[in-house]
C-alpha cells in the first residue's frame, strides 16, 4: 500500500523521559483533521473501538498508553512507551503490518498534515516548552 510509506511516528525529538513513571518515554505529537463535522464525528466513532489488531500491534511495539485529544480540527496525541521503544522500528513494523496499513489508510480520509509537518510524514513531534517537575526539582 502506498500510504504505508508515510512515516507514522517520526524518529526524532518529542520524547521526554519521565522519571516519576519509571523508565518510560512520552511522545507528544500533533495532526490535523479535515474540517468537516461529519468526518470528524466518524473519526471519533472509529476511535471509540479501534481495531483489535491495531491495539495489539501498538502493545507489541512497547506502547504502554496512547491518548488523543481534539480541539477543533487539531489533534494532540500523548504516547507513553517503554524505554526500549524505538520509533524507527515501530514505523517499519507498522508499514509491514497489512491491518495497520489498512487502518492508517482509512484514517487518512479524516486526517491532514499540519502546516508544520514535513512532507511524507503524518503525526509530528511537538516541542516541550514547560515542565513543572523540572522547574521545581530540589
Amino acid at each position: 500500500m502506498a500510504f504505508c510509506r508515510r512515516r507514522l511516528h517520526p524518529p526524532r525529538s518529542g520524547a521526554n523521559v519521565s522519571a516519576s513513571r519509571g523508565e518510560t518515554r512520552r511522545y507528544c505529537q500533533a495532526l490535523d483533521l479535515v474540517d468537516d463535522p461529519q468526518l470528524i464525528a466518524e473519526y471519533q466513532q472509529y476511535h471509540q473501538h479501534i481495531w483489535p489488531e491495531v491495539a495489539q500491534h501498538l502493545r507489541q511495539q512497547g506502547i504502554l498508553n496512547m491518548e488523543i485529544y481534539r480541539l477543533g480540527t487539531r489533534l494532540f496525541m500523548i504516547m507513553e512507551t517503554s524505554a526500549a521503544f524505538d520509533s524507527a522500528i515501530f514505523s517499519r513494523r507498522s508499514q509491514e503490518n497489512p491491518k495497520v496499513c489498512e487502518w492508517e489508510a482509512l484514517m487518512w480520509k479524516y486526517q491532514r498534515a499540519t502546516p508544520w509537518t514535513p512532507k511524507g510524514e503524518k503525526w509530528v513531534a511537538m516541542e516541550s516548552l514547560f515542565s513543572l517537575q523540572e522547574q521545581t526539582r530540589s
